[in-house]
Protein backbone atom coordinates (compact mmCIF):
# COMPACT_ATOMS: atom_id res chain seq x y z
CA UNK A 1 0.00 0.00 0.00
CA UNK A 2 1.56 3.18 -1.11
CA UNK A 3 2.42 5.68 1.85
CA UNK A 4 0.46 8.52 2.10
CA UNK A 5 1.53 12.20 2.64
CA UNK A 6 -0.84 11.67 5.72
CA UNK A 7 0.93 8.84 7.25
CA UNK A 8 4.22 10.17 6.01
CA UNK A 9 3.78 13.51 7.28
CA UNK A 10 2.37 11.81 11.16
CA UNK A 11 5.71 9.25 10.59
CA UNK A 12 8.08 11.90 10.69
CA UNK A 13 6.16 14.46 13.21
CA UNK A 14 6.87 11.37 15.47
CA UNK A 15 10.79 10.98 15.02
CA UNK A 16 11.32 14.75 15.04
CA UNK A 17 9.56 15.52 18.08
CA UNK A 18 10.88 12.54 19.45
CA UNK A 19 14.71 13.96 18.63
CA UNK A 20 13.60 18.02 18.59
CA UNK A 21 14.53 18.06 15.12
CA UNK A 22 12.79 21.09 13.25
CA UNK A 23 10.26 19.59 10.49
CA UNK A 24 7.89 22.23 9.87
CA UNK A 25 7.91 26.05 9.88
CA UNK A 26 5.56 29.20 9.11
CA UNK A 27 7.00 32.29 7.48
CA UNK A 28 4.78 35.25 8.38
CA UNK A 29 5.83 37.33 5.33
CA UNK A 30 3.85 40.26 6.67
CA UNK A 31 1.78 41.33 9.51
CA UNK A 32 -0.46 43.85 7.12
CA UNK A 33 -3.35 43.12 5.55
CA UNK A 34 -6.39 44.27 2.50
CA UNK A 35 -8.95 43.37 4.68
CA UNK A 36 -9.76 45.03 8.61
CA UNK A 37 -10.92 41.43 9.79
CA UNK A 38 -12.21 42.68 13.81
CA UNK A 39 -11.21 39.54 15.37
CA UNK A 40 -7.70 39.42 13.80
CA UNK A 41 -4.65 38.79 16.09
CA UNK A 42 -2.05 40.83 14.24
CA UNK A 43 -3.21 43.09 11.04
CA UNK A 44 -1.77 46.09 9.94
CA UNK A 45 -2.75 48.76 7.25
CA UNK A 46 -1.92 47.42 3.87
CA UNK A 47 -0.09 50.73 3.39
CA UNK A 48 1.60 50.80 7.28
CA UNK A 49 5.13 52.01 5.99
CA UNK A 50 6.58 51.61 9.39
CA UNK A 51 5.60 47.91 9.41
CA UNK A 52 6.42 47.55 5.89
CA UNK A 53 9.89 48.49 6.48
CA UNK A 54 10.60 45.91 9.08
CA UNK A 55 9.84 43.58 7.03
CA UNK A 56 12.18 40.72 6.35
CA UNK A 57 13.70 40.80 2.14
CA UNK A 58 12.90 38.32 -0.19
CA UNK A 59 16.34 37.38 0.09
CA UNK A 60 16.87 37.14 3.78
CA UNK A 61 13.21 34.80 3.69
CA UNK A 62 15.38 32.64 1.45
CA UNK A 63 18.55 33.17 3.73
CA UNK A 64 16.47 31.86 6.63
CA UNK A 65 14.68 29.00 3.99
CA UNK A 66 18.28 27.70 3.34
CA UNK A 67 19.73 27.63 6.70
CA UNK A 68 16.30 26.20 8.24
CA UNK A 69 16.44 22.92 5.08
CA UNK A 70 20.00 22.17 6.13
CA UNK A 71 18.31 21.67 9.53
CA UNK A 72 15.66 19.47 8.06
CA UNK A 73 13.05 21.95 7.82
CA UNK A 74 10.42 20.17 4.94
CA UNK A 75 6.90 21.39 6.04
CA UNK A 76 6.56 25.10 5.10
CA UNK A 77 3.72 27.65 5.25
CA UNK A 78 3.88 30.90 3.91
CA UNK A 79 1.45 33.15 5.88
CA UNK A 80 0.60 37.04 7.28
CA UNK A 81 -0.98 39.59 7.10
CA UNK A 82 -1.91 38.62 3.58
CA UNK A 83 0.90 37.30 1.69
CA UNK A 84 0.02 38.05 -2.12
CA UNK A 85 0.13 42.06 -0.94
CA UNK A 86 3.88 41.69 -1.17
CA UNK A 87 5.32 42.23 -4.45
CA UNK A 88 8.31 39.84 -4.33
CA UNK A 89 6.09 37.01 -3.29
CA UNK A 90 6.32 34.88 -6.56
CA UNK A 91 9.69 35.36 -6.22
CA UNK A 92 9.98 33.93 -2.64
CA UNK A 93 7.86 31.27 -3.61
CA UNK A 94 9.26 30.58 -6.27
CA UNK A 95 12.61 29.83 -4.81
CA UNK A 96 11.11 28.06 -1.68
CA UNK A 97 9.44 25.99 -4.17
CA UNK A 98 12.47 24.91 -6.31
CA UNK A 99 14.04 23.93 -2.46
CA UNK A 100 12.02 20.97 -2.30
CA UNK A 101 9.87 22.27 0.64
CA UNK A 102 6.24 21.00 0.92
CA UNK A 103 4.47 24.27 0.65
CA UNK A 104 1.09 25.41 1.72
CA UNK A 105 -0.02 28.97 1.55
CA UNK A 106 -2.42 30.64 3.91
CA UNK A 107 -4.12 33.95 2.48
CA UNK A 108 -7.44 35.62 2.09
CA UNK A 109 -8.09 34.65 -1.43
CA UNK A 110 -9.07 38.41 -2.38
CA UNK A 111 -6.29 39.07 -4.28
CA UNK A 112 -5.88 35.73 -6.25
CA UNK A 113 -6.45 36.70 -9.97
CA UNK A 114 -6.31 34.85 -13.17
CA UNK A 115 -3.10 35.34 -13.69
CA UNK A 116 -1.90 34.65 -10.44
CA UNK A 117 -3.97 31.50 -10.41
CA UNK A 118 -2.06 30.63 -13.79
CA UNK A 119 0.95 31.11 -12.20
CA UNK A 120 0.66 28.50 -9.61
CA UNK A 121 -0.64 26.18 -11.94
CA UNK A 122 2.64 26.52 -13.47
CA UNK A 123 4.11 25.57 -10.00
CA UNK A 124 1.59 24.42 -8.07
CA UNK A 125 1.86 24.08 -3.97
CA UNK A 126 0.56 21.41 -1.98
CA UNK A 127 -2.06 23.20 -0.79
CA UNK A 128 -3.59 26.94 -0.43
CA UNK A 129 -5.51 27.18 2.30
CA UNK A 130 -8.38 30.42 2.32
CA UNK A 131 -10.38 31.88 4.95
CA UNK A 132 -14.02 32.11 4.08
CA UNK A 133 -15.17 34.65 6.38
CA UNK A 134 -19.25 34.64 5.45
CA UNK A 135 -21.74 33.46 2.93
CA UNK A 136 -22.48 36.98 1.75
CA UNK A 137 -21.51 40.63 0.86
CA UNK A 138 -23.32 41.75 3.92
CA UNK A 139 -21.25 39.36 6.57
CA UNK A 140 -18.22 39.97 4.58
CA UNK A 141 -18.77 43.86 5.27
CA UNK A 142 -19.33 43.00 8.79
CA UNK A 143 -16.62 40.93 9.60
CA UNK A 144 -13.62 42.25 7.37
CA UNK A 145 -15.13 45.28 6.01
CA UNK A 146 -15.17 44.53 2.82
CA UNK A 147 -18.29 43.53 0.84
CA UNK A 148 -16.02 42.90 -2.05
CA UNK A 149 -14.19 40.59 -0.12
CA UNK A 150 -16.62 37.91 -0.22
CA UNK A 151 -16.94 37.90 -4.74
CA UNK A 152 -13.48 37.99 -4.67
CA UNK A 153 -12.84 35.23 -2.18
CA UNK A 154 -15.72 33.42 -4.55
CA UNK A 155 -13.85 33.97 -7.52
CA UNK A 156 -10.56 32.85 -6.34
CA UNK A 157 -11.53 29.45 -4.86
CA UNK A 158 -13.47 28.77 -7.82
CA UNK A 159 -10.70 29.95 -10.05
CA UNK A 160 -7.76 27.64 -8.39
CA UNK A 161 -10.62 24.66 -8.45
CA UNK A 162 -10.54 25.04 -12.17
CA UNK A 163 -6.96 24.91 -12.52
CA UNK A 164 -6.56 21.52 -10.47
CA UNK A 165 -4.94 23.55 -7.84
CA UNK A 166 -5.20 21.53 -4.58
CA UNK A 167 -7.27 24.19 -2.67
CA UNK A 168 -8.78 24.30 1.08
CA UNK A 169 -11.49 26.63 2.68
CA UNK A 170 -11.90 26.99 6.53
CA UNK A 171 -13.81 29.85 8.58
CA UNK A 172 -13.22 31.95 11.64
CA UNK A 173 -16.40 31.55 14.00
CA UNK A 174 -17.04 34.89 15.26
CA UNK A 175 -20.09 36.98 16.67
CA UNK A 176 -20.65 38.39 12.65
CA UNK A 177 -20.96 35.16 10.87
CA UNK A 178 -22.30 32.74 13.94
CA UNK A 179 -25.37 32.14 11.90
CA UNK A 180 -24.23 31.41 8.56
CA UNK A 181 -22.44 28.27 9.29
CA UNK A 182 -25.23 26.00 7.22
CA UNK A 183 -24.11 28.16 4.27
CA UNK A 184 -20.80 27.47 4.66
CA UNK A 185 -20.92 24.10 4.47
CA UNK A 186 -23.72 23.88 1.77
CA UNK A 187 -20.82 26.68 -0.26
CA UNK A 188 -18.09 23.62 0.52
CA UNK A 189 -20.44 20.93 -0.35
CA UNK A 190 -20.79 22.14 -3.97
CA UNK A 191 -17.49 22.05 -4.38
CA UNK A 192 -16.50 19.23 -2.84
CA UNK A 193 -14.31 20.60 -0.43
CA UNK A 194 -14.57 19.79 3.59
CA UNK A 195 -15.41 23.01 5.28
CA UNK A 196 -12.40 23.63 8.18
CA UNK A 197 -13.36 25.51 11.55
CA UNK A 198 -11.20 27.67 13.97
CA UNK A 199 -13.32 28.02 16.85
CA UNK A 200 -10.70 30.14 18.99
CA UNK A 201 -10.10 33.42 18.96
CA UNK A 202 -7.08 34.76 20.55
CA UNK A 203 -6.55 38.42 22.26
CA UNK A 204 -3.97 40.46 20.12
CA UNK A 205 -0.78 39.06 19.81
CA UNK A 206 0.35 43.24 19.21
CA UNK A 207 -0.81 46.65 18.58
CA UNK A 208 -4.02 47.53 18.84
CA UNK A 209 -6.30 47.82 15.47
CA UNK A 210 -8.63 45.23 16.46
CA UNK A 211 -11.12 44.00 18.81
CA UNK A 212 -10.58 39.94 19.02
CA UNK A 213 -12.11 39.51 22.41
CA UNK A 214 -14.67 41.75 22.10
CA UNK A 215 -15.41 39.80 18.75
CA UNK A 216 -15.17 36.12 20.09
CA UNK A 217 -17.79 34.06 20.91
CA UNK A 218 -18.80 33.54 24.53
CA UNK A 219 -18.22 29.76 25.44
CA UNK A 220 -22.01 29.12 26.02
CA UNK A 221 -22.37 30.51 22.27
CA UNK A 222 -19.13 28.60 21.08
CA UNK A 223 -20.41 25.27 22.31
CA UNK A 224 -24.03 25.62 20.55
CA UNK A 225 -22.09 26.45 17.55
CA UNK A 226 -20.32 23.61 18.07
CA UNK A 227 -23.30 21.16 18.96
CA UNK A 228 -25.17 22.63 15.61
CA UNK A 229 -21.86 21.26 13.48
CA UNK A 230 -22.42 17.80 15.27
CA UNK A 231 -26.06 17.94 14.43
CA UNK A 232 -25.63 19.21 11.28
CA UNK A 233 -23.11 16.75 10.36
CA UNK A 234 -24.39 13.89 11.51
CA UNK A 235 -27.55 14.64 9.40
CA UNK A 236 -25.41 14.54 6.54
CA UNK A 237 -23.69 11.53 6.96
CA UNK A 238 -20.47 13.32 7.20
CA UNK A 239 -19.38 12.47 11.13
CA UNK A 240 -18.14 9.15 10.68
CA UNK A 241 -16.69 8.76 14.28
CA UNK A 242 -16.77 10.13 18.13
CA UNK A 243 -13.45 9.85 18.80
CA UNK A 244 -12.47 12.73 16.77
CA UNK A 245 -10.76 15.02 19.18
CA UNK A 246 -9.84 17.86 16.84
CA UNK A 247 -12.10 20.96 17.73
CA UNK A 248 -10.38 23.31 15.15
CA UNK A 249 -10.82 20.39 12.46
CA UNK A 250 -14.04 20.53 10.00
CA UNK A 251 -15.86 18.17 12.27
CA UNK A 252 -16.12 19.17 15.83
CA UNK A 253 -16.66 16.30 18.35
CA UNK A 254 -17.91 17.09 22.31
CA UNK A 255 -17.46 13.17 23.16
CA UNK A 256 -15.00 13.35 24.87
CA UNK A 257 -12.99 11.04 27.68
CA UNK A 258 -13.27 12.11 30.87
CA UNK A 259 -9.55 11.70 31.60
CA UNK A 260 -6.54 13.82 32.43
CA UNK A 261 -4.47 14.04 29.58
CA UNK A 262 -0.97 12.89 30.56
CA UNK A 263 2.51 14.20 28.72
CA UNK A 264 4.65 11.76 28.10
CA UNK A 265 6.97 14.46 29.95
CA UNK A 266 4.94 15.87 32.70
CA UNK A 267 6.82 18.75 33.23
CA UNK A 268 6.76 19.74 29.25
CA UNK A 269 3.77 22.57 29.25
CA UNK A 270 3.62 22.20 25.59
CA UNK A 271 1.24 19.01 24.18
CA UNK A 272 1.93 20.40 20.74
CA UNK A 273 4.90 20.65 18.00
CA UNK A 274 5.78 24.28 19.06
CA UNK A 275 9.62 24.31 20.57
CA UNK A 276 9.96 20.48 20.01
CA UNK A 277 9.72 20.10 15.87
CA UNK A 278 7.68 23.01 14.54
CA UNK A 279 8.45 26.94 15.06
CA UNK A 280 7.51 30.10 13.67
CA UNK A 281 9.19 32.89 11.83
CA UNK A 282 7.53 36.82 11.98
CA UNK A 283 7.68 39.28 9.42
CA UNK A 284 10.62 41.10 11.32
CA UNK A 285 12.94 38.28 12.10
CA UNK A 286 11.72 36.64 15.44
CA UNK A 287 11.47 32.87 15.96
CA UNK A 288 9.28 31.96 18.27
CA UNK A 289 7.41 28.38 19.21
CA UNK A 290 3.94 29.56 17.21
CA UNK A 291 2.08 33.10 16.14
CA UNK A 292 0.61 33.52 19.46
CA UNK A 293 4.03 32.84 21.47
CA UNK A 294 5.96 35.79 21.08
CA UNK A 295 7.23 35.93 24.98
CA UNK A 296 9.53 33.25 23.38
CA UNK A 297 12.15 34.11 20.82
CA UNK A 298 15.39 33.60 19.24
CA UNK A 299 17.16 35.89 16.39
CA UNK A 300 17.82 33.49 13.63
CA UNK A 301 19.09 36.36 11.66
CA UNK A 302 21.55 37.34 14.28
CA UNK A 303 23.11 33.95 15.40
CA UNK A 304 22.28 31.64 12.15
CA UNK A 305 18.83 29.31 12.54
CA UNK A 306 21.04 26.38 13.98
CA UNK A 307 21.73 28.47 17.15
CA UNK A 308 18.39 30.18 17.20
CA UNK A 309 16.53 26.89 17.14
CA UNK A 310 18.73 25.61 19.81
CA UNK A 311 17.54 28.87 22.02
CA UNK A 312 14.33 28.45 21.46
CA UNK A 313 14.13 24.99 22.31
CA UNK A 314 15.93 25.89 25.22
CA UNK A 315 13.52 28.60 26.51
CA UNK A 316 10.28 26.12 25.68
CA UNK A 317 11.78 23.80 28.44
CA UNK A 318 11.94 26.47 30.77
CA UNK A 319 8.29 26.92 30.66
CA UNK A 320 6.68 25.84 33.55
CA UNK A 321 3.24 24.04 32.81
CA UNK A 322 -0.46 24.99 34.66
CA UNK A 323 -0.42 23.10 37.44
CA UNK A 324 -4.17 23.37 38.01
CA UNK A 325 -4.44 22.64 34.32
CA UNK A 326 -2.78 19.29 34.84
CA UNK A 327 -4.88 18.52 37.87
CA UNK A 328 -8.19 19.61 36.04
CA UNK A 329 -10.84 16.82 35.47
CA UNK A 330 -12.03 18.77 32.59
CA UNK A 331 -8.87 18.68 30.79
CA UNK A 332 -9.65 16.63 28.17
CA UNK A 333 -12.52 18.99 27.01
CA UNK A 334 -10.28 22.13 27.28
CA UNK A 335 -7.88 23.44 24.69
CA UNK A 336 -5.16 25.32 26.93
CA UNK A 337 -1.42 25.55 26.06
CA UNK A 338 1.28 28.01 27.17
CA UNK A 339 0.65 31.06 24.35
CA UNK A 340 -2.84 30.66 25.23
CA UNK A 341 -2.64 30.80 28.88
CA UNK A 342 -0.05 33.78 28.29
CA UNK A 343 -2.61 35.87 25.96
CA UNK A 344 -5.80 35.16 27.99
CA UNK A 345 -4.24 35.94 31.59
CA UNK A 346 -0.74 37.32 31.44
CA UNK A 347 0.75 33.96 32.87
CA UNK A 348 1.73 30.72 31.15
CA UNK A 349 0.46 28.92 34.64
CA UNK A 350 -2.50 30.70 35.66
CA UNK A 351 -5.41 29.18 34.21
CA UNK A 352 -7.88 30.91 31.80
CA UNK A 353 -11.75 31.68 33.11
CA UNK A 354 -12.87 31.81 29.42
CA UNK A 355 -11.15 28.55 28.42
CA UNK A 356 -12.06 26.34 31.71
CA UNK A 357 -15.87 28.13 31.21
CA UNK A 358 -15.76 26.43 27.65
CA UNK A 359 -14.61 23.11 28.56
CA UNK A 360 -17.63 23.27 31.73
CA UNK A 361 -19.74 24.00 28.97
CA UNK A 362 -18.67 21.51 26.46
CA UNK A 363 -19.41 18.61 29.20
CA UNK A 364 -22.64 19.73 29.86
CA UNK A 365 -23.28 19.48 26.15
CA UNK A 366 -22.93 15.61 26.07
CA UNK A 367 -24.68 15.39 29.85
CA UNK A 368 -22.25 14.56 31.72
CA UNK A 369 -21.82 15.76 35.33
CA UNK A 370 -19.52 17.95 36.92
CA UNK A 371 -16.95 16.88 39.11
Amino acid sequence: MALTLDKLYSQLVSVAKKKRKLLSASFELTTRCNLRCKMCYVCENVNDSNCKAKELTSEQWIGLAEEARDLGLLFLTLTGGEVFIRNDFKEIYEKLMRMGFILTIYTNGTLITPEIANWLASMPPFKVSITLYGASRKTYQEVTGSAEGYDKTVKAIDTLLEKNIPTEIKTTVVRGNKSEYDRLLEFAQQRKLELGIVNYVSPRREGDNTNPIGNRLSPQELVEYEVHINERNIELGLLMRKDNSSMGSQLVSLERKDTIIQSSEPSDAFHCLAGKSAAWVTSDGRLLPCGLLDMVKAYPLDQGFALAWEELKRGCELISPCKECQECLLQSFCEHCPARLLKETGQYDRKSPYLCELARRRKEAVNWSIP
